[in-house]
């Protein structure tokens, strides 16, 4: 299974993602030289998939608080899982989330770097319409085998770019449980885990 299937911009979309991935952050002037005129588009699909988010933000550095702009001095980042599952996929042709994740925690220097694709996969079992909240994450890091550490998980699982907490929520109910946190969708959205 592809990430993106037949979508018409993946070529354009793969040589950004690379691109960003070797220079360590892109300019909308770079992903225009790429796709010219459908460089907007181009974003808005990497954005959807959490592929790159925009450096500009109105108060943090969580997902829903960034701004999409396309001028040209605007600069775009990949989170740290997306660079992993990109070098996987160009080294072997192949979406490996277990290797990327493997690969991502051993390099962060995680002593339970073996464990993460556990407790990842049970994340992604677990989340609801792309979110999942700490409950459920500690939830998660016992299954996984993680025990006393889901304060310390969540942090690390938060600078992997696996997790990003989610500011707005559909009800302030959802808030009452715990606090609520965004799965990165290349991670979910898929079923490959």
């Amino acid at each position: 299974m592809t990430l993106l299937g037949d979508e018409p911009f993946v070529g354009s979309l793969a040589a950004l993602l690379e691109q960003c991935r070797r220079q360590n952050g892109v300019t909308f002037r770079d992903v225009f030289c790429i796709a010219g005129n459908d460089a907007p588009e181009i974003l808005l699909l990497a954005w959807d998939w959490k592929l790159l988010v925009p450096r500009q933000s109105l108060q943090c550095a969580e997902w829903d608080d960034r701004i999409m702009r396309f001028n040209p001095g605007e600069k775009y980042d990949m989170p740290n899982i997306v660079s992993f599952l990109i070098e996987s996929a160009v080294a072997d042709g192949i979406w490996d989330v277990e290797t990327a994740v493997t690969d991502l925690y051993l390099h962060m220097g995680e002593p339970a770097y073996q464990k993460m694709p556990d407790l990842i996969r049970e994340i992604t079992r677990r989340n609801r319409n792309g979110a999942i909240n700490a409950a459920e994450i500690h939830a998660a890091c016992l299954k996984a085998d993680i025990k006393d550490r889901t304060g310390t998980m969540i942090a690390i699982l938060k600078g992997g770019g696996v997790i990003s907490p989610k500011l707005v929520t559909a009800s302030p109910d959802e808030k009452k449980v715990s606090p609520i946190y965004e799965v990165h969708p290349a991670l979910f959205r898929l079923d490959i885990f």
